[in-house]
Protein backbone atom coordinates (compact mmCIF):
# COMPACT_ATOMS: atom_id res chain seq x y z
CA UNK A 1 0.00 0.00 0.00
CA UNK A 2 3.01 2.73 0.88
CA UNK A 3 4.44 1.78 -2.23
CA UNK A 4 1.14 2.14 -4.39
CA UNK A 5 0.93 6.10 -3.16
CA UNK A 6 4.27 6.85 -3.84
CA UNK A 7 4.37 5.50 -7.36
CA UNK A 8 0.95 6.92 -8.18
CA UNK A 9 0.57 9.75 -6.11
CA UNK A 10 4.16 10.98 -5.36
CA UNK A 11 3.16 11.44 -1.92
CA UNK A 12 5.02 10.24 1.38
CA UNK A 13 2.87 7.59 2.15
CA UNK A 14 3.98 8.20 5.69
CA UNK A 15 2.15 11.31 5.12
CA UNK A 16 -1.42 9.43 4.37
CA UNK A 17 -3.91 7.89 7.01
CA UNK A 18 -6.13 5.21 6.17
CA UNK A 19 -10.23 6.37 7.33
CA UNK A 20 -11.96 3.65 5.48
CA UNK A 21 -11.63 0.32 4.35
CA UNK A 22 -14.30 -1.87 2.48
CA UNK A 23 -14.63 -4.64 0.42
CA UNK A 24 -17.20 -4.89 -2.97
CA UNK A 25 -18.17 -8.05 -4.28
CA UNK A 26 -21.73 -6.82 -5.54
CA UNK A 27 -19.98 -6.83 -9.69
CA UNK A 28 -18.43 -9.56 -9.31
CA UNK A 29 -14.48 -9.69 -8.42
CA UNK A 30 -14.30 -8.50 -5.15
CA UNK A 31 -12.86 -4.87 -4.88
CA UNK A 32 -10.73 -3.55 -1.80
CA UNK A 33 -11.60 0.18 -1.53
CA UNK A 34 -9.84 2.75 0.41
CA UNK A 35 -9.91 6.28 1.50
CA UNK A 36 -7.61 8.23 2.44
CA UNK A 37 -6.30 11.31 4.12
CA UNK A 38 -3.62 13.24 2.92
CA UNK A 39 -0.88 15.45 4.56
CA UNK A 40 -0.30 17.98 1.63
CA UNK A 41 1.24 20.93 3.77
CA UNK A 42 4.59 21.20 4.56
CA UNK A 43 5.76 18.82 7.25
CA UNK A 44 6.47 20.28 10.53
CA UNK A 45 9.71 22.20 10.96
CA UNK A 46 11.27 19.28 12.67
CA UNK A 47 10.28 16.87 10.87
CA UNK A 48 11.83 15.60 7.50
CA UNK A 49 8.75 14.65 5.29
CA UNK A 50 11.17 11.83 3.90
CA UNK A 51 11.76 10.50 7.22
CA UNK A 52 8.91 10.78 8.92
CA UNK A 53 7.44 8.13 11.24
CA UNK A 54 4.19 6.53 11.44
CA UNK A 55 3.56 7.57 15.43
CA UNK A 56 4.50 11.52 13.99
CA UNK A 57 2.27 10.99 10.91
CA UNK A 58 -0.65 10.17 12.94
CA UNK A 59 -0.12 13.48 15.33
CA UNK A 60 -0.17 15.64 12.27
CA UNK A 61 -3.45 14.11 10.90
CA UNK A 62 -4.97 14.07 14.16
CA UNK A 63 -6.74 11.36 16.61
CA UNK A 64 -10.48 11.98 17.11
CA UNK A 65 -10.80 13.64 20.36
CA UNK A 66 -13.70 14.06 22.81
CA UNK A 67 -14.53 16.82 25.18
CA UNK A 68 -13.91 15.82 28.71
CA UNK A 69 -13.95 18.32 31.47
CA UNK A 70 -11.76 18.52 34.28
CA UNK A 71 -13.69 18.15 37.63
CA UNK A 72 -13.31 21.88 39.46
CA UNK A 73 -13.55 19.76 43.21
CA UNK A 74 -12.75 16.25 43.85
CA UNK A 75 -16.76 14.65 45.02
CA UNK A 76 -17.57 11.65 47.12
CA UNK A 77 -15.52 9.01 44.80
CA UNK A 78 -18.34 7.80 42.26
CA UNK A 79 -19.34 4.17 41.57
CA UNK A 80 -19.85 2.42 38.32
CA UNK A 81 -21.38 -0.70 38.09
CA UNK A 82 -20.10 -3.14 35.49
CA UNK A 83 -17.10 -3.59 33.13
CA UNK A 84 -18.58 -4.11 29.90
CA UNK A 85 -17.68 -1.65 27.34
CA UNK A 86 -20.39 1.13 29.18
CA UNK A 87 -19.06 0.63 32.51
CA UNK A 88 -15.34 0.28 31.18
CA UNK A 89 -15.56 3.88 28.78
CA UNK A 90 -17.74 5.52 31.66
CA UNK A 91 -14.84 4.65 33.94
CA UNK A 92 -12.00 6.13 31.63
CA UNK A 93 -13.96 9.46 31.11
CA UNK A 94 -14.45 9.42 34.82
CA UNK A 95 -10.67 9.14 35.88
CA UNK A 96 -10.02 11.59 32.75
CA UNK A 97 -11.37 14.08 34.15
CA UNK A 98 -9.94 13.45 37.54
CA UNK A 99 -13.03 11.58 39.32
CA UNK A 100 -11.31 8.55 40.82
CA UNK A 101 -14.15 6.40 39.83
CA UNK A 102 -14.79 2.80 41.58
CA UNK A 103 -15.73 0.14 39.21
CA UNK A 104 -17.80 -2.92 40.43
CA UNK A 105 -18.08 -6.00 38.72
CA UNK A 106 -19.46 -8.76 40.59
CA UNK A 107 -17.06 -11.05 38.42
CA UNK A 108 -13.58 -11.23 37.99
CA UNK A 109 -11.09 -10.00 36.18
CA UNK A 110 -10.16 -11.27 32.35
CA UNK A 111 -7.81 -13.66 33.34
CA UNK A 112 -9.45 -15.31 36.05
CA UNK A 113 -12.95 -15.09 34.30
CA UNK A 114 -11.04 -17.25 31.17
CA UNK A 115 -9.95 -19.72 33.53
CA UNK A 116 -13.51 -20.51 34.94
CA UNK A 117 -14.98 -21.05 31.11
CA UNK A 118 -12.04 -23.46 30.71
CA UNK A 119 -13.26 -25.52 33.83
CA UNK A 120 -16.71 -24.82 32.71
CA UNK A 121 -15.79 -26.56 29.83
CA UNK A 122 -13.86 -29.75 31.60
CA UNK A 123 -17.13 -29.95 34.31
CA UNK A 124 -19.88 -28.29 32.85
CA UNK A 125 -20.47 -26.83 35.68
CA UNK A 126 -21.78 -23.22 35.49
CA UNK A 127 -20.25 -20.59 37.73
CA UNK A 128 -22.91 -18.08 38.02
CA UNK A 129 -20.24 -15.29 38.95
CA UNK A 130 -17.42 -15.82 35.79
CA UNK A 131 -18.76 -17.28 32.31
CA UNK A 132 -19.15 -15.93 29.29
CA UNK A 133 -22.05 -13.22 30.15
CA UNK A 134 -20.11 -12.13 33.91
CA UNK A 135 -16.97 -10.74 34.09
CA UNK A 136 -14.48 -8.55 33.48
CA UNK A 137 -15.50 -7.01 29.64
CA UNK A 138 -18.75 -7.83 29.77
CA UNK A 139 -20.27 -10.39 27.22
CA UNK A 140 -18.64 -8.47 24.69
CA UNK A 141 -14.85 -9.65 25.66
CA UNK A 142 -16.15 -13.29 24.01
CA UNK A 143 -18.14 -12.26 21.47
CA UNK A 144 -15.58 -11.46 18.48
CA UNK A 145 -15.46 -7.57 19.46
CA UNK A 146 -17.41 -6.48 16.80
CA UNK A 147 -17.37 -2.65 16.34
CA UNK A 148 -19.53 -1.97 14.09
CA UNK A 149 -22.75 0.48 14.10
CA UNK A 150 -24.98 2.87 12.33
CA UNK A 151 -24.63 5.34 14.82
CA UNK A 152 -22.48 8.24 13.52
CA UNK A 153 -21.54 9.95 16.90
CA UNK A 154 -18.30 11.16 17.03
CA UNK A 155 -17.14 9.07 20.10
CA UNK A 156 -17.78 6.57 18.46
CA UNK A 157 -14.26 7.04 16.93
CA UNK A 158 -12.82 8.26 20.06
CA UNK A 159 -13.83 4.42 21.01
CA UNK A 160 -12.11 2.86 18.08
CA UNK A 161 -8.62 4.55 18.85
CA UNK A 162 -8.67 4.22 22.52
CA UNK A 163 -9.50 0.26 21.62
CA UNK A 164 -6.39 0.74 19.21
CA UNK A 165 -3.77 2.21 21.82
CA UNK A 166 -4.93 -0.29 24.41
CA UNK A 167 -3.43 -3.40 21.88
CA UNK A 168 -6.04 -3.93 18.92
CA UNK A 169 -4.46 -3.97 15.23
CA UNK A 170 -4.68 -0.44 14.23
CA UNK A 171 -7.17 -1.07 11.37
CA UNK A 172 -9.53 -1.25 13.98
CA UNK A 173 -9.99 3.14 13.32
CA UNK A 174 -10.81 2.82 9.29
CA UNK A 175 -12.48 -0.96 8.50
CA UNK A 176 -16.06 -0.70 8.20
CA UNK A 177 -16.73 -3.47 9.90
CA UNK A 178 -13.81 -3.55 12.61
CA UNK A 179 -13.65 -6.33 14.92
CA UNK A 180 -11.31 -6.79 17.53
CA UNK A 181 -11.30 -10.60 18.37
CA UNK A 182 -11.57 -12.57 21.57
CA UNK A 183 -8.05 -13.87 21.33
CA UNK A 184 -7.16 -10.34 21.48
CA UNK A 185 -9.66 -8.45 23.14
CA UNK A 186 -8.42 -9.77 26.89
CA UNK A 187 -5.52 -8.36 26.63
CA UNK A 188 -7.04 -5.18 25.49
CA UNK A 189 -9.75 -5.03 27.96
CA UNK A 190 -6.78 -5.44 31.12
CA UNK A 191 -5.17 -2.70 29.07
CA UNK A 192 -7.87 -0.33 29.68
CA UNK A 193 -8.50 -1.35 33.23
CA UNK A 194 -4.86 -0.29 33.50
CA UNK A 195 -5.19 3.16 32.35
CA UNK A 196 -7.79 3.55 34.32
CA UNK A 197 -5.91 2.47 37.47
CA UNK A 198 -3.25 4.53 36.40
CA UNK A 199 -5.21 7.79 36.11
CA UNK A 200 -6.44 7.46 39.61
CA UNK A 201 -9.39 5.00 39.22
CA UNK A 202 -10.00 1.53 41.33
CA UNK A 203 -11.35 -1.51 40.67
CA UNK A 204 -13.14 -4.23 42.28
CA UNK A 205 -13.82 -7.69 41.25
CA UNK A 206 -16.37 -10.04 42.80
CA UNK A 207 -18.10 -7.03 44.34
CA UNK A 208 -21.98 -8.46 43.61
CA UNK A 209 -23.65 -5.19 43.76
CA UNK A 210 -27.90 -6.17 45.21
CA UNK A 211 -29.17 -2.86 45.50
CA UNK A 212 -28.72 1.24 45.61
CA UNK A 213 -28.63 2.93 49.11
CA UNK A 214 -31.59 5.84 49.15
CA UNK A 215 -30.81 9.12 51.38
CA UNK A 216 -33.61 10.55 53.59
CA UNK A 217 -34.18 12.80 50.47
CA UNK A 218 -35.08 9.33 47.86
CA UNK A 219 -31.73 10.37 46.44
CA UNK A 220 -29.30 7.34 45.36
CA UNK A 221 -26.36 7.60 48.01
CA UNK A 222 -24.35 4.40 47.12
CA UNK A 223 -25.06 0.94 46.56
CA UNK A 224 -25.24 -2.23 48.51
CA UNK A 225 -23.14 -5.55 48.15
CA UNK A 226 -24.42 -9.38 48.68
CA UNK A 227 -21.43 -9.29 51.08
CA UNK A 228 -23.44 -6.67 53.30
CA UNK A 229 -21.53 -4.26 52.88
CA UNK A 230 -22.58 -0.32 51.90
CA UNK A 231 -20.94 1.94 49.42
CA UNK A 232 -21.66 5.67 49.55
CA UNK A 233 -21.09 7.78 46.10
CA UNK A 234 -22.56 11.57 44.94
CA UNK A 235 -23.33 9.47 41.50
CA UNK A 236 -23.40 6.04 40.67
CA UNK A 237 -23.90 4.69 36.85
CA UNK A 238 -25.39 1.13 36.46
CA UNK A 239 -23.68 -0.38 33.76
CA UNK A 240 -24.66 -4.39 34.74
CA UNK A 241 -25.50 -5.41 30.70
CA UNK A 242 -27.56 -8.15 29.97
CA UNK A 243 -26.20 -10.80 32.29
CA UNK A 244 -27.07 -8.41 34.95
CA UNK A 245 -31.00 -9.23 34.34
CA UNK A 246 -31.66 -10.03 38.33
CA UNK A 247 -29.93 -6.11 39.23
CA UNK A 248 -32.35 -4.53 36.32
CA UNK A 249 -35.50 -6.36 37.39
CA UNK A 250 -34.70 -5.31 41.40
CA UNK A 251 -33.76 -1.52 40.20
CA UNK A 252 -37.35 -1.44 38.70
CA UNK A 253 -38.81 -0.32 41.73
CA UNK A 254 -36.95 2.57 42.33
CA UNK A 255 -36.58 4.41 38.70
CA UNK A 256 -38.75 5.01 36.05
CA UNK A 257 -38.48 3.12 33.48
CA UNK A 258 -40.73 1.79 29.78
CA UNK A 259 -41.05 -1.30 27.78
CA UNK A 260 -39.58 -1.60 24.80
CA UNK A 261 -39.18 -4.21 21.83
CA UNK A 262 -36.97 -6.90 21.90
CA UNK A 263 -35.42 -9.86 19.85
CA UNK A 264 -35.29 -13.56 20.26
CA UNK A 265 -33.68 -15.70 17.56
CA UNK A 266 -31.33 -18.90 16.21
CA UNK A 267 -28.11 -19.24 15.51
CA UNK A 268 -27.50 -20.86 12.07
CA UNK A 269 -24.49 -22.53 11.31
CA UNK A 270 -22.82 -22.37 7.85
CA UNK A 271 -19.43 -23.95 6.07
CA UNK A 272 -17.38 -20.92 6.16
CA UNK A 273 -16.21 -21.96 2.39
CA UNK A 274 -19.60 -21.70 1.52
CA UNK A 275 -19.83 -18.32 2.72
CA UNK A 276 -16.88 -17.38 0.67
CA UNK A 277 -18.11 -18.73 -2.28
CA UNK A 278 -21.17 -17.10 -1.96
CA UNK A 279 -19.96 -13.70 -1.41
CA UNK A 280 -17.07 -13.35 -3.22
CA UNK A 281 -17.53 -15.26 -6.16
CA UNK A 282 -14.48 -17.51 -5.87
CA UNK A 283 -12.99 -21.24 -4.15
CA UNK A 284 -10.75 -20.84 -2.46
CA UNK A 285 -10.63 -17.39 -1.06
CA UNK A 286 -7.54 -15.46 -1.97
CA UNK A 287 -5.68 -14.52 0.66
CA UNK A 288 -5.89 -10.39 0.78
CA UNK A 289 -9.49 -11.09 1.37
CA UNK A 290 -10.39 -11.73 5.14
CA UNK A 291 -13.87 -14.25 6.00
CA UNK A 292 -16.62 -13.44 4.08
CA UNK A 293 -19.55 -12.04 5.95
CA UNK A 294 -23.09 -11.40 5.22
CA UNK A 295 -26.17 -9.17 6.82
CA UNK A 296 -29.75 -10.12 5.76
CA UNK A 297 -32.71 -8.68 6.45
CA UNK A 298 -36.34 -9.48 5.78
CA UNK A 299 -38.45 -6.12 6.07
CA UNK A 300 -41.61 -6.24 7.97
CA UNK A 301 -45.54 -6.00 6.55
CA UNK A 302 -48.21 -4.22 8.45
CA UNK A 303 -49.78 -8.38 9.76
CA UNK A 304 -46.25 -10.10 9.41
CA UNK A 305 -42.94 -9.15 11.50
CA UNK A 306 -39.68 -9.07 9.75
CA UNK A 307 -36.05 -10.45 11.09
CA UNK A 308 -32.40 -9.95 10.20
CA UNK A 309 -29.33 -11.70 10.97
CA UNK A 310 -27.47 -10.50 13.87
CA UNK A 311 -23.93 -11.02 15.79
CA UNK A 312 -22.86 -12.17 12.10
CA UNK A 313 -18.98 -14.48 13.54
CA UNK A 314 -17.26 -15.04 10.26
CA UNK A 315 -14.72 -18.52 10.67
CA UNK A 316 -16.74 -18.40 14.75
CA UNK A 317 -17.88 -20.40 17.22
CA UNK A 318 -21.36 -21.06 18.92
CA UNK A 319 -20.49 -20.82 22.09
CA UNK A 320 -23.17 -21.24 25.55
CA UNK A 321 -24.16 -18.21 27.04
CA UNK A 322 -25.87 -17.88 29.85
CA UNK A 323 -25.24 -16.44 33.39
CA UNK A 324 -28.00 -18.71 35.61
CA UNK A 325 -27.80 -22.45 36.25
CA UNK A 326 -30.37 -24.34 34.15
CA UNK A 327 -30.57 -22.11 31.48
CA UNK A 328 -29.01 -22.01 27.83
CA UNK A 329 -28.77 -18.94 25.28
CA UNK A 330 -26.43 -19.41 22.05
CA UNK A 331 -23.67 -16.71 21.19
CA UNK A 332 -21.28 -16.27 18.48
CA UNK A 333 -17.04 -15.66 18.79
CA UNK A 334 -14.50 -15.43 16.65
CA UNK A 335 -10.84 -14.64 17.29
CA UNK A 336 -9.38 -11.86 15.16
CA UNK A 337 -8.17 -14.17 12.35
CA UNK A 338 -11.35 -15.24 12.02
CA UNK A 339 -9.68 -18.48 10.89
CA UNK A 340 -12.01 -21.10 11.82
CA UNK A 341 -14.45 -23.31 9.85
CA UNK A 342 -17.80 -22.30 10.46
CA UNK A 343 -19.43 -19.24 10.29
CA UNK A 344 -22.33 -18.31 12.18
CA UNK A 345 -25.23 -15.59 12.98
CA UNK A 346 -28.41 -15.59 14.52
CA UNK A 347 -32.09 -14.96 12.90
CA UNK A 348 -33.33 -12.48 14.79
CA UNK A 349 -36.85 -11.66 15.28
CA UNK A 350 -39.01 -9.03 17.74
CA UNK A 351 -41.59 -10.73 19.93
CA UNK A 352 -44.98 -8.82 19.89
CA UNK A 353 -44.30 -6.71 22.99
CA UNK A 354 -48.04 -6.33 23.79
CA UNK A 355 -48.07 -9.96 25.06
CA UNK A 356 -46.53 -8.84 27.81
CA UNK A 357 -48.54 -7.13 30.76
CA UNK A 358 -45.28 -5.83 32.70
CA UNK A 359 -41.43 -6.21 32.81
CA UNK A 360 -41.77 -9.53 34.79
CA UNK A 361 -43.86 -11.14 32.33
CA UNK A 362 -41.14 -10.73 29.75
CA UNK A 363 -38.29 -11.08 31.74
CA UNK A 364 -40.20 -14.46 32.65
CA UNK A 365 -40.28 -15.41 28.86
CA UNK A 366 -37.20 -15.22 28.26
CA UNK A 367 -35.96 -17.34 31.31
CA UNK A 368 -38.47 -19.89 30.22
CA UNK A 369 -36.57 -20.21 26.55
CA UNK A 370 -33.43 -20.49 28.13
CA UNK A 371 -34.73 -23.05 30.33
CA UNK A 372 -36.23 -25.00 27.63
CA UNK A 373 -33.39 -24.57 25.88
CA UNK A 374 -30.86 -26.23 28.36
CA UNK A 375 -32.97 -29.10 28.96
CA UNK A 376 -33.35 -29.70 24.94
CA UNK A 377 -29.77 -29.90 24.74
CA UNK A 378 -29.69 -32.58 27.27
CA UNK A 379 -29.76 -30.50 30.46
CA UNK A 380 -25.38 -30.73 30.46
CA UNK A 381 -24.93 -27.17 28.00
CA UNK A 382 -25.39 -28.50 24.55
CA UNK A 383 -27.47 -27.41 22.24
CA UNK A 384 -30.54 -28.06 20.42
CA UNK A 385 -29.95 -28.56 16.98
CA UNK A 386 -31.91 -29.18 13.78
CA UNK A 387 -30.65 -28.59 9.92
CA UNK A 388 -32.44 -25.51 8.11
CA UNK A 389 -34.35 -27.58 6.12
CA UNK A 390 -35.43 -29.97 8.37
CA UNK A 391 -36.76 -27.25 10.47
CA UNK A 392 -39.00 -26.08 7.59
CA UNK A 393 -40.32 -28.81 7.38
CA UNK A 394 -40.69 -30.18 11.24
CA UNK A 395 -38.31 -32.80 10.98
CA UNK A 396 -36.13 -33.45 13.66
CA UNK A 397 -33.19 -34.62 11.59
CA UNK A 398 -29.91 -33.47 11.87
CA UNK A 399 -27.33 -34.51 9.19
CA UNK A 400 -24.77 -31.60 9.40
CA UNK A 401 -23.57 -32.76 12.30
CA UNK A 402 -19.89 -31.13 12.06
CA UNK A 403 -20.11 -27.92 14.09
CA UNK A 404 -18.06 -25.40 16.26
CA UNK A 405 -19.47 -26.22 19.31
CA UNK A 406 -17.49 -27.37 22.02
CA UNK A 407 -20.15 -29.11 23.81
CA UNK A 408 -22.89 -31.75 22.05
CA UNK A 409 -25.30 -31.20 19.42
CA UNK A 410 -28.77 -32.79 20.13
CA UNK A 411 -31.28 -33.30 17.25
CA UNK A 412 -34.72 -31.84 18.40
CA UNK A 413 -37.40 -29.95 17.00
CA UNK A 414 -35.99 -26.26 17.59
CA UNK A 415 -39.64 -25.13 16.88
CA UNK A 416 -41.15 -26.13 20.11
CA UNK A 417 -39.06 -24.11 21.51
CA UNK A 418 -40.56 -21.03 20.17
CA UNK A 419 -43.64 -19.27 20.15
CA UNK A 420 -45.89 -20.30 16.94
CA UNK A 421 -45.62 -16.74 15.70
CA UNK A 422 -41.79 -16.52 16.22
CA UNK A 423 -41.01 -20.00 14.27
CA UNK A 424 -43.48 -18.92 11.44
CA UNK A 425 -41.48 -15.70 10.85
CA UNK A 426 -37.86 -17.50 10.73
CA UNK A 427 -38.98 -20.20 8.09
CA UNK A 428 -39.90 -17.35 6.29
CA UNK A 429 -37.07 -15.42 6.65
CA UNK A 430 -34.84 -18.65 5.96
CA UNK A 431 -36.84 -18.57 2.61
CA UNK A 432 -36.25 -15.00 1.73
CA UNK A 433 -32.60 -15.44 2.40
CA UNK A 434 -32.05 -18.80 0.72
CA UNK A 435 -33.75 -16.51 -2.09
CA UNK A 436 -30.95 -13.68 -2.10
CA UNK A 437 -28.04 -15.95 -1.10
CA UNK A 438 -28.75 -19.61 -2.63
CA UNK A 439 -26.93 -22.54 0.22
CA UNK A 440 -28.62 -20.81 3.24
CA UNK A 441 -31.01 -23.80 3.63
CA UNK A 442 -29.04 -26.18 1.96
CA UNK A 443 -25.88 -26.00 4.08
CA UNK A 444 -27.31 -24.62 7.14
CA UNK A 445 -28.59 -25.82 10.75
CA UNK A 446 -30.40 -23.92 13.45
CA UNK A 447 -28.35 -24.24 17.16
CA UNK A 448 -30.32 -23.77 20.29
CA UNK A 449 -31.99 -20.31 21.23
CA UNK A 450 -30.58 -16.58 21.57
CA UNK A 451 -32.22 -15.19 24.72
CA UNK A 452 -29.71 -12.76 25.63
CA UNK A 453 -30.02 -10.19 22.30
CA UNK A 454 -31.24 -7.04 23.95
CA UNK A 455 -33.19 -5.75 27.14
CA UNK A 456 -37.08 -5.82 27.05
CA UNK A 457 -37.12 -2.59 29.52
CA UNK A 458 -35.57 0.86 29.25
CA UNK A 459 -35.12 3.21 32.12
CA UNK A 460 -36.27 6.55 31.67
CA UNK A 461 -33.59 9.56 31.63
CA UNK A 462 -34.00 13.12 31.72
CA UNK A 463 -32.09 15.68 29.27
CA UNK A 464 -29.13 15.58 31.78
CA UNK A 465 -29.32 11.57 31.40
CA UNK A 466 -30.08 11.03 34.85
CA UNK A 467 -32.57 8.67 35.82
CA UNK A 468 -35.98 9.44 37.79
CA UNK A 469 -33.89 8.91 41.10
CA UNK A 470 -31.26 11.63 41.28
CA UNK A 471 -27.67 11.32 41.22
CA UNK A 472 -28.79 7.22 40.17
CA UNK A 473 -27.61 6.82 36.01
CA UNK A 474 -27.96 3.96 33.92
CA UNK A 475 -25.95 3.07 30.30
CA UNK A 476 -25.85 0.41 27.73
CA UNK A 477 -27.40 -2.83 26.83
CA UNK A 478 -28.98 -3.32 29.80
CA UNK A 479 -30.60 -0.48 30.51
CA UNK A 480 -31.99 -0.54 27.09
CA UNK A 481 -29.51 2.17 25.22
CA UNK A 482 -27.33 0.55 23.29
CA UNK A 483 -27.08 -2.80 20.70
CA UNK A 484 -23.68 -3.82 20.96
CA UNK A 485 -20.02 -3.09 21.91
CA UNK A 486 -19.47 0.47 20.59
CA UNK A 487 -22.93 2.10 20.71
CA UNK A 488 -22.92 0.80 24.61
CA UNK A 489 -19.17 2.16 25.27
CA UNK A 490 -20.69 5.38 23.40
CA UNK A 491 -23.70 5.93 25.80
CA UNK A 492 -21.52 5.12 28.79
CA UNK A 493 -19.15 8.25 27.84
CA UNK A 494 -22.46 10.28 27.52
CA UNK A 495 -23.71 9.12 30.71
CA UNK A 496 -20.13 9.88 31.95
CA UNK A 497 -19.55 13.52 30.85
CA UNK A 498 -23.44 14.37 32.17
CA UNK A 499 -22.02 12.84 35.24
CA UNK A 500 -18.78 15.46 35.16
CA UNK A 501 -20.81 18.04 34.00
CA UNK A 502 -23.39 17.51 37.23
CA UNK A 503 -20.44 17.62 39.98
CA UNK A 504 -19.16 20.61 38.21
CA UNK A 505 -22.53 22.66 39.12
CA UNK A 506 -22.49 21.96 42.31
Amino acid sequence: MPDIIRDLCGINPEMCRIVKKSIDSRRGRPEIIYKLVIQTGSAPNNIKADKITPEQAAEILAEPEIEIETLKKQPRQPVVVGTGPAGIFAGLVLALAGAKPLILDRGKNVDERAGDIDEFYKTRTLNEESNYLIGEGGAGTFSDGKLYTRNHDPRGAWVLAQFAGAGADYDTVYLKRPHLGSDKLPGIIANLRKKIIELGGEFRFSAHVTDILLDHNNRCAGVKLASGENITADAVIIAAGLGGRKLTMNLLKYAGSEPKGFQIGCRIEHPQEMVDRKQYRCSPRPPTLGAAEYNLAMSPTPSKPGASTFCMCPGGTVIPATAVSGELSSNGMSNRARDGEFANSTIVVTPDRTKFKTHAEAFGFLSALGRKTFYAGGEDYGFPAQDADAFLTGNVRLLHKKSSVQTQLVPADISSLLPQEITATIRRALREFDRRFPGFIKYGKLIGVESYVSSPVRFIRDINMMSTVEQLYFAGEGAGMAGGILSAAVDGIKVAQAVIKKFNQI
